[in-house]
């Protein structure tokens, strides 16, 4: 068993931060994890003369000294702290490196974390975070045996950017002896349950301290449950253990709200950029889960369930009997959020909102002048895009859409309307799978609908696939493009010659169209435009071509379009 844990504990060298906040001066704090978490750890030595004896450790005076080994994110490598037991409580030990005590730590530091922990939150004066997080979680392990968890305040030496690293669990200290870090070397473990805590997150009040703290503690115990839990859901559950407690989380939401279009499962990509956005959208997902399928009660089957990542999930929502996929789950998780930009214009069915207040995600693209057009969008695996149309003026008749992609599979799009009426209707946008072109025709664009919005997402479960992205573009027309007949025409005179004739069902019309003739799926004719002809009132569209006397008609496949809509579509008969 002990072996096979190691093998698996690839991706779980260590959860290193987890809460980010901005101070004061607009400086933000970091995640270690993304450094260290992928790398796989090895065992150099068994158990140690150092570890504790059971039954159970001894109570520790205020007072005592202990080293601890900590890391340097600046150097790569572990070193050696002194502290010094500065409080104790029903379910602590709070040491302090002895270098920050009186500095950036003083005995009222201690007082506030100490009630905070044990006895009293922002969400209940009556139960401190360890009580609130364990009741819904289960408890914490307890490898050095003493029934407490250690808070471990230091300065954490970090690579010196605009980020900085506010706390960590290091689940190496759920060993014993020494590991093999293939970046930071031989890793010893401090053999007890201790969170990291940094004590220079200058932070306008101790709200922001208390918050990592509830944080790390999630990572903790949810490490006891599930060793192997991917990132983004260790990531999303710990965010949401913070929010329990009743702490703030605006900065991961805002930062969310700034860059919608990221990966929820890919972390593999992240930047400086973007990295509190993916704490934010983690967070958003598990609140989505809390207000659908359960409440705090699913959160915390997730936490407990050893399945990892989307496995765990899906597998958590169907044993409380709403078997679903976690594809079908994101999609409607990405309507919720992008709908969240119409609050106030229209209702929405209760799948597609939030019972909880988020911040209002806007779409990534947006548009009122016509025509609109985007090209080589790339979007991320189990990311999505929100594509909006407003009426550009008061008397637009209607609107056209396309949207094309070489994905052939696992995309998903949404399309919601909001009427005058004030209602939001959401509906699916099927994908040709053969050529990944779908599109929309919406006469009543101006007058019955007031905006329309498009949301795809490339949403592949497989987890060795799930790095993929998708380029697609679209465009978007003003007015309608009604119904057409399309007439095949042999030549009478001249054999192999042919025609092909769409004739709209309006007396007038001014679209640019293009004909492709496939011929066993090649193209013999790829994109060619029609020539428009006005008779009269009645405007046609017209194609000529010629075929050699070999090919078979029967198997000739036409497609007219406007940009990447389709108009019609047919195989070539005599």
């Amino acid at each position: 068993m002990r072996n096979n844990w190691e093998m698996r504990y690839t991706i779980l060298t260590f959860f290193l931060l987890t809460l980010i906040f901005f101070s004061q001066t607009g400086e933000a704090f970091r995640c270690g994890t993304t450094y260290l978490k992928q790398e796989k750890v090895h065992q150099l030595s068994s158990e140690v003369a150092t570890a504790p004896a059971p039954p159970h450790a001894p109570a520790r005076p205020i007072g005592f000294q202990r080293p601890f080994f900590a890391i340097d994110f600046a150097r790569n490598q572990q070193y050696t702290i002194n502290t010094t037991l500065r409080a104790s409580g029903t379910h602590c030990y709070i040491y302090v490196e002895d270098a920050e005590w009186q500095e950036n730590i003083n005995p009222l530091t201690m007082q506030i974390i100490l009630r905070a922990f044990d006895e009293a939150t922002p969400a209940d004066p009556r139960r401190g975070i360890y009580d609130i997080l364990t009741d819904d979680f289960g408890p914490p392990p307890d490898v050095d045996d003493n029934q407490k968890v250690i808070l471990l305040f230091l300065n954490i030496r970090d690579i010196g950017d605009r980020h900085t690293t506010a706390g960590y669990f290091m689940p190496i200290d759920q060993k014993r002896g020494v590991l093999r870090h293939p970046t930071l070397g031989p890793i010893h473990s401090n053999e007890a349950d201790i969170i990291y805590i940094n004590t220079n997150l200058r932070a306008p009040n101790f709200d922001a301290v208390q918050a990592v703290i509830a944080h790390e503690l999630q990572h903790l115990i949810h490490w006891k449950h599930s060793p192997n839990e991917e990132i983004w859901v260790d990531e999303g559950c710990a965010d949401y253990a913070a929010f329990l407690c009743g702490y703030n989380l605006n900065q991961h939401l805002n930062a969310f709200q700034n860059a919608p279009d990221i990966s929820l499962t890919d972390w593999s990509q992240m930047n400086q950029t973007h990295l509190l956005a993916h704490y934010g959208a983690a967070f958003l997902f598990m609140l989505y889960l809390n207000d659908h399928y359960g409440g705090r009660q699913i959160i915390a089957d997730i936490v407990k369930n050893r399945l990892d990542g989307i496995a765990g999930i899906t597998h958590t929502v169907a044993a409380r009997g709403m078997p679903k996929k976690f594809s079908d789950i994101f999609a409607d998780w990405k309507v919720a959020n992008y709908l969240s930009t119409w609050q106030g214009l229209g209702t929405v069915k209760k799948q597609y909102r939030y019972n909880t207040p988020v911040p209002v995600i806007k779409p990534i693209f947006s548009h009122r002048i016509y025509p609109a057009t985007g090209k080589n969008r790339t979007l991320a695996n189990f990311a999505s895009h929100a594509i909006e149309c407003k009426i550009a003026t008061a008397g637009q008749a209607g609107l056209t859409f396309s949207f094309s992609t070489r994905r052939n599979a696992n995309v998903d799009i949404k399309v919601a309307y909001l009427s005058n009426t004030g209602d939001i209707l959401v509906e699916p946008l099927p994908v040709k799978t053969v050529d990944g072109i779908a599109s929309l025709d919406i006469p009543k664009f101006g007058t019955a609908v007031q905006r329309m919005m498009v949301m795809p997402s490339l949403q592949v479960e497989n987890q060795s696939f799930s790095q993929q992205t998708i380029t697609y573009n679209y465009n978007a027309f003003e007015g309608s493009l009604g119904t057409y007949t399309t007439h095949i025409l042999p030549n009478p005179i001249h054999p192999n010659y042919w025609e092909i004739i769409s004739v709209p069902s309006e007396t007038t019309a001014a679209q640019a169209f293009t004909i492709t003739l496939t011929y066993q799926n090649r193209p013999l004719h790829d994109a060619k435009p029609m020539v428009y002809i006005q008779n009269n009132k009645q405007a046609v569209y017209r194609y000529a071509f010629h075929l050699e006397p070999e090919i078979e008609t029967a198997d000739i496949e036409w497609r007219i379009m406007r940009g990447d809509t389709i108009i019609d579509e047919g195989v070539l008969e005599e």
